[in-house]
């Protein structure tokens, strides 16, 4: 006997907040070392602080080099499948870790977590996707990105007492605990395998009674160029996000702070705390208001809080050392207003762009924007830091960041998934 349509659908939800529950656990245990992986590494003599910029350049490539390969559909790897090969990736990679103490090494380490997080990240959106009705998608991504950002700074804030009491070498005893959060994560995504996802159930629904049967649509896959075409506004929202919006707020906002403003590292660690506390109080209020508009929409705003929190740390660099200290805890949290909004809006946009078949490809093609964003972002950042005036960071900054919004504004063919056969139908973009 088949489960009724209520059964599946509690099912879906059950795996959902498991997966979300997990990823979580995860989260928490890459907070422990996410801080302190620069530091481990550059205390080996054969490594040092050259050799952790040798990982960090690696691990880039690596997750470059494995999402355009999924996105040229050089690989086609069953969405579950990959996730789990990224997280078992990204196992070996903190394995090596530990006992990482030359160059070679850590330049493994870096190709095997570079590559976990090519593929994970490109499996995760489409994995969560195929469980969640439309109506509750821009909910359950935004709960995502709420979960993620207090874990990890929650895993951050435990690591930093654990290791006050403990000496540095303790962080090899952190960078195991990491490696062991991820295998949680990889067995709820096997048994996630079996549960219907909502297009399979609908494929299988059973042609009414007196009802002619549909005639199979065709399904051919989407060459790269189509792929391309179909996702290039989403891809380019990404790039800039990621350059102009989230490569600031991690590497360049703290330099500006310590080395222009001279607000002391203290105060960088408010900064950070305020982020993640906005964040974690306002993306269910901020998400429920943005269910009644569009993504793009949704979007846009979130790049109009970005501005927002440019212009008050630039206009307060104007004035004496508190007024700064306040203009960096707004441009703190308006930040974290705009990632409320970015993460409710910027998945399920994507999704409705390409069909649920091409979904794993469409989300590495805008993990490869989002690496390419992060890679550059902080040059172009230092790069203004070395015009010697806050003000002429934070501006023009502003003026970068506004420009992303340009990306939701060109109308074209939004791509929606049939249900019964995964053929996109075209309907106009909203």
């Amino acid at each position: 006997m088949s489960p009724t349509p209520d059964a599946l659908a509690a099912l879906r939800r059950r795996s959902v907040n498991r997966i979300l529950v997990l990823h979580g656990l995860s989260s928490f245990c890459y907070g422990m070392v996410f801080p302190f992986i620069g530091i481990h590494l550059a205390a080996r003599p054969r490594i040092g602080t050259a050799g952790v910029a040798v990982y960090y350049g690696a691990s880039g490539l690596a997750n470059l080099a494995v999402s355009l390969l999924l996105t040229a559909a050089v690989v086609r790897v069953p969405r579950h499948l990959l996730a789990v090969l990224g997280l078992l990736l990204w196992v070996g990679c903190f394995g090596v870790l530990t006992g990482a103490t030359t160059l070679t090494a850590a330049g493994a380490a870096a190709v095997l977590g570079g590559a976990g997080q090519g593929a994970f990240m490109a499996a995760i959106i489409p994995i969560v996707n195929s469980l969640v009705p439309p109506e509750e998608r821009r909910a359950v991504f935004a709960r995502r990105y709420q979960i993620l950002n207090a874990t990890l700074a929650g895993g951050s804030l435990v690591a930093g007492l654990f290791l006050a009491a403990f000496s540095r070498e303790a962080i090899t005893w952190l960078l195991l605990v990491n490696a062991a959060g991820y295998l949680p994560v990889a067995l709820v995504l096997v048994l996630a395998r079996k549960v219907p996802g909502i297009a399979e159930s609908a494929a299988a629904d059973p042609t009414p009674e007196g009802a002619l049967p549909a005639a199979p649509a065709p399904a051919p896959a989407f060459g790269t160029g189509m792929l391309v075409r179909a996702s290039l506004t989403a891809a380019l929202f990404q790039f800039g996000a990621y350059l102009f919006g989230f490569s600031q707020f991690e590497a360049t906002a703290p330099l500006v702070a310590d080395q222009l403003m001279g607000t002391g590292i203290g105060w960088i660690s408010v900064m950070l705390t305020v982020n993640v506390v906005v964040i974690v109080a306002c993306q269910r209020p901020l998400g429920k208001l943005l269910e009644k508009t569009s993504e793009e929409r949704g979007l846009r705003l979130a790049v109009a809080l970005w501005v927002i929190g440019f212009l008050c740390a630039g206009v307060s660099a104007f004035g004496p050392g508190p007024v700064q200290l306040t203009g960096l805890i707004l441009y703190s949290a308006f930040f974290g207003l705009g990632e409320c909004a970015y993460s409710c809006s910027f998945h399920p946009w994507l999704i409705s762009k390409v069909p649920d078949r091409e979904l794993t490809r469409a989300s590495a093609l805008c993990n490869s924007m989002m690496g390419i964003g992060m890679f550059f972002g902080p040059s172009a950042g230092i790069a203004l830091i070395g015009l010697g005036d806050p003000l002429w960071v934070w501006l023009p900054l502003a003026a970068l960041c506004a420009l992303v919004a340009l990306t939701t504004l060109r109308r074209s063919s939004r791509t929606a998934p049939a249900a019964d056969s995964g053929a996109a139908a075209l309907v106009p973009a909203g």
